[in-house]
């Protein structure tokens, strides 16, 4: 009986499994040993058939691929946000006004090349993303063809052409379909060049820098593209050095070289950027809250919980979506899910440290990938985006490994368990697939008729339809702030707008300490001790008087300088309605202890940020914090920014246009501020 780990078009540079003794076995035992042979049979018969049909395996794959693709595809801008980023930071490098930075800068880049011929034409621009998702199919393909079960293959190739979360970014502007294309492209190469070592006819000096160039260029491309892209190059140079190829490692790594210096050269005096600036600076992968740096810095243990629960979040959630099964609404995560994962992951590893470097490779690509992005994350992005990348390559290693141990004795059975879990995959993911697409199909009609914003629902109609109406009726000299400028940028017609991101809030014991020494002694007030029959003279009095607030959960505290004879003429009116001023010692004491979210912040610099930046108009809208229901909580960043300007401004904002009469159709308003009315 041939070994299982021989599959036909097998290179023969894979180190086979141990053969089973021949020893002959005691009469008891001879049942026992049959069982193993059976299912490997089985295995050997489907890999024998499928191994004569991998071509149609491949073509049909396509066939799956496009039309699936077709039906779930998405014309419209992602409410995510960052698809509509790398457009508008398209037009901003094409514009000569800005280098992209954040996320990887060469997909905008990229983008700005048939911006610069076609403009920003949408469509067009997901329709490229397709394209790379089609690539990366063929790469991984011819990839693994040779090297791998023809079963395991075709059922992976039969899975990533039908799932919904890959097909996904085939229709969306986000750098992932780039990157999975370049990942592929760059693991098909390495593979290629590095077994060229093995063969009869070995490729010249010249010949083999020539190919290290070419794949340092694209590990420079990719690397460029997302960070984690500069994971392979390690990869590689550590199986290099481990085979003692001590000169092609050193080629490999000054063929990368090559690239990224004059690149940084080029960065740095065309756009005068930092050369060792990153796409995203190190302090904010250290921020345990991205959209609240006043929470603070992880530590070395922070760090570990994170990578722990990232890990649990991708591989027991987005993983298993990603492969049909967990269902997409559930927000379930499981640490025995993410145990089996991880163990599987190992064990390949174990396997391919013994018997294939090819399988060695990519399992080590893979993991220090996924680390690397376990413990660069925050937990709160929570987006399969993450792991996406990941999934076909994941899934051929875990499928891998699982053969080899079902190469030893006793576990035979999983020769046949690993096609029927294989298939059940594909028909789970199709499902799904399925599903979607009969979701799609009206909203695709729609969409294409002309009605790009049907499919949104009210709140996000509501903001694109004030976007649009911004860019027919504002002045493209009059600067207008959004919470999603790029989104705005396109519904508009292309007119830029000033991002209001998140609410920049700061830890009250830094704001007051570098408040109080520069004006002395502050006294705080409770807003509710406030009240709304108060002359008005004393009212504005006291807010003109404010220099700063402090929030401890939904109690608000004014922060005044009292000083003066203004401050002397507040402080007696205050006696006179028996509301006693407390220090600001007191307030920092009282937070300090507090199990409540607390931060500070300074109307003045608000509203002087605004100014600073010439923001003219901004808009609001009810943007839900629950995307799939109007619970009546929004995402309120920019309310609560204009609220706190407001408090030391009263009617600094006038109402110039509103979209949605009432609550229920969640409206959206565009205000002008009015800095003169205050002298600013």
């Amino acid at each position: 009986m041939a070994p299982a780990s021989k599959k036909p078009h097998q290179k023969q540079s894979s180190v086979k499994p141990k053969q089973q003794s021949q020893q002959p076995a005691k009469p008891e035992k001879a049942k026992k040993a049959n069982a193993p042979a059976t299912s490997r049979t089985f295995l050997q018969i489907t890999d024998n058939w499928l191994g004569s049909k991998m071509n149609f395996v491949f073509y049909f794959s396509l066939f799956l691929t496009v039309l699936v693709g077709i039906f779930l595809f998405d014309v419209k801008i992602s409410t995510g946000g960052d698809d509509s980023s790398y457009i508008e930071m398209a037009n901003d490098f094409m514009q000569g006004r800005s280098f992209p930075t954040w996320h990887g800068p060469l997909y905008a880049i990229f983008l700005s090349l048939p911006m610069l011929i076609f403009g920003v034409n949408v469509i067009g621009l997901k329709l490229i993303s397709f394209l790379f998702i089609i690539g990366h199919l063929v790469l991984f393909y011819y990839t693994f063809r040779k090297r791998i079960s023809p079963t395991i293959l075709a059922f992976v190739m039969l899975i990533i052409s039908v799932s919904p979360s890959i097909l996904y970014f085939a229709s969306q502007t986000y750098s992932e379909a780039m990157y999975m294309f370049l990942q592929s492209l760059i693991v098909f190469l390495f593979i290629t060049i590095y077994l060229s070592f093995e063969d009869e006819h070995k490729p010249t000096n010249k010949e083999l820098a020539l190919q290290w160039l070419i794949l340092g260029f694209f590990i420079f491309m990719a690397s460029l593209t997302r960070n984690i892209g500069i994971i392979p190059l390690f990869v590689m140079i550590f199986i290099l050095l481990l085979d003692k190829k001590f000169l092609p490692a050193i080629m490999l790594t000054g063929s990368y070289f090559i690239f990224l210096i004059p690149f940084k050269i080029y960065k740095y005096l065309v756009w005068n950027s930092e050369i060792a600036k990153g796409s995203r600076p190190f302090h904010e992968i250290l921020l345990k809250n991205f959209y609240n740096p006043s929470a603070g810095y992880e530590d070395f243990s922070g760090m570990v919980v994170r990578f722990f629960e990232n890990a649990r979040l991708y591989l027991s959630k987005h993983f298993m979506i990603g492969i049909g099964l967990h269902d997409p609404a559930s927000t379930e995560k499981s640490w025995f899910v993410t145990a089996i994962v991880v163990f599987l992951l190992l064990m390949a590893l174990y396997y391919a440290f013994k018997r294939s470097k090819v399988m060695l490779f990519v399992t080590l690509t893979v993991a220090g990938s996924m680390a690397a992005t376990f413990i660069a994350l925050q937990q709160s992005w929570d987006q399969m985006r993450m792991v996406v990348i990941y999934i076909p390559m994941l899934l051929i290693i875990l499928a891998w490994g699982i053969q080899q141990l079902a190469g030893k004795k006793g576990y035979g059975l999983l020769f046949v368990l690993l096609p029927v879990l294989l298939a059940l995959i594909f028909f789970k993911t199709l499902g799904y697939s399925i599903d979607k697409m009969k979701a799609n199909q009206k909203v695709l009609a729609k969409n294409i008729s002309g009605n790009r914003y049907y499919g949104f629902t009210p709140d996000w109609q509501n903001f694109l339809r004030m976007s649009e109406w911004v860019g027919e009726n504002i002045p493209d000299t009059v600067l207008v702030a959004s919470r999603k400028p790029s989104m705005s940028f396109i519904y508009s017609g292309g007119r830029d707008f000033y991002g209001i991101y998140r609410f920049p809030s700061v830890a009250p014991e830094k704001l007051l300490g570098q408040l109080v020494p520069r004006t002395g002694e502050l006294k705080v007030i409770p807003l509710k001790a406030i009240a709304n029959n108060w002359p008005v003279d004393l009212q504005l009095a006291l807010k003109q008087s404010n220099v700063a607030f402090v929030a401890e959960g939904s109690d608000i505290y004014g922060v005044y300088d009292l000083k003066g004879g203004t401050g002397t003429a507040i402080s007696q009116a205050l006696e006179q309605y028996q509301v006693i001023p407390f220090t600001t010692d007191s307030i920092l004491s009282r937070v300090r202890i507090s199990s409540q979210s607390c931060f500070a912040v300074s109307p003045d610099t608000l509203i002087h940020n605004l100014r600073k930046n010439k923001v003219d108009y901004v808009i609001v809208a009810s943007l839900r914090a629950n995307p799939n229901i109007n619970t009546g909580n929004i995402i309120n960043n920019i309310q609560r920014y204009l609220y706190f300007v407001e408090q030391k401004y009263p009617g600094i904002l006038t109402v110039v246009h509103q979209i949605g009469t009432h609550e229920q159709e969640e409206p959206a308003w565009l205000y002008k501020i009015n800095y003169s009315n205050f002298g600013l």
